[in-house]
């Protein structure tokens, strides 16, 4: 997803392969999207974990059922 998303960045920045020197706002927009679209999903991603209920019970209650649907596996 990262690398597909990547041209459509350096296409909203404005970055021109053509030219030499980019300019200093294309360098800008890429180094700011580039580096804060990972931080946000890793943010993201840190947020549904923190709100996953998952206890000491509830993980001995999952171990149950799993050892439970293995035997008949």
């Amino acid at each position: 997803l990262g690398v597909g998303a990547s041209g459509w960045i350096l296409q909203f920045t404005g970055f021109d392969a053509k030219q030499d020197i980019q300019t200093p706002e294309a360098i800008f927009w890429i180094r700011i999207l580039l580096s804060g679209i990972p931080v946000i999903g890793l943010v993201l991603a840190l947020v549904a974990i923190l709100r996953f209920p998952l206890t000491e019970a509830r993980m001995l209650q999952i171990r149950g059922k799993l050892e439970a649907t293995r035997g008949t596996v």
